[in-house]
């Protein structure tokens, strides 16, 4: 049952940040072409909407969303409706989309939680406040070769929580899914290959250099962060399991 929870947790979250990269996408006039929950093998076509595919996959790990021209080499550039052809505050707009749709729902899970806004709001601050300082403490310890990693937990980690928390209540469920959310945005910021944060990283070099990275450096780029995050992942799940014996 924990796993269940787990994963419609970690979809919910998903979902709601690849949702916010969609509907900014679509109200700059920028073609997405495909909404994917899950990843592939694909599973079937749901509907489409404004011309935009939702697809249902197989593996039950969150979502996707295909923006035309998000990659540049992949787009006409003398389209309109491609990611590249929109200047930088657009570019930027979208790629930011999916942190604030996060923290939204972050708040609004408070919101419900506490039963008002006001508590919602101040335990809002305090959980994003708190975590902008752990990653910072984790961040400067790494760079000193000190880091502790004993409080960060992985995708195994997570289950065991949700299973403590979810026969905490409800309610204590709807904190726990709120401060993940903001935990996502937060690390998504980071300025790092293959997250959010390493994208705007790009679009700010880009808007100092006035011309466009080019697409074999930021693959290269993006394909490196994109390993290192697995490598990571990789490490601390493994941990998490030799914990559980």
């Amino acid at each position: 049952m924990s796993i269940l929870i787990f994963l419609i947790i970690l979809s919910a979250l998903v979902i709601v940040h690849e949702a916010g990269h969609l509907l900014a996408a679509k109200y700059f006039g920028i073609r997405v072409d495909e909404f994917g929950i899950g990843f592939p093998p694909k599973v079937k076509k749901l509907f489409r909407w404004r011309g935009t595919d939702f697809i249902l996959n197989s593996l039950p790990f969150g979502g996707y969303v295909k923006i035309y021209g998000e990659n540049f080499e992949d787009a006409d550039k003398f389209s309109t409706d491609s990611f590249g052809s929109k200047n930088r505050a657009i570019q930027a707009a979208v790629l930011a989309a999916g942190v604030f749709f996060n923290l939204v729902f972050g708040f609004i899970l408070l919101t419900l939680a506490f039963r008002s806004p006001v508590e919602g709001f101040e335990n809002f601050g305090l959980f994003t406040v708190e975590t902008v300082v752990t990653l910072s403490q984790l961040i400067s310890g790494a760079i000193q070769g000190q880091a502790d990693l004993s409080s960060v937990v992985g995708p195994v980690g997570l289950v065991g929580l949700v299973g403590e928390v979810s026969a905490m209540g409800f309610r204590y469920l709807l904190l726990f899914t709120s401060i993940i959310s903001i935990n996502l945005a937060i690390l998504n910021l980071l300025p790092l290959p293959a997250l959010d944060g390493g994208r705007l990283l790009f679009t700010l070099i880009e808007a100092v250099m006035r011309k466009p990275i080019p697409p074999r450096v930021f693959n290269t780029l993006n394909t490196a962060g994109f390993a290192l995050l697995i490598l990571l992942m990789i490490f601390i799940t493994a941990r998490d399991v030799g914990n559980l014996f």
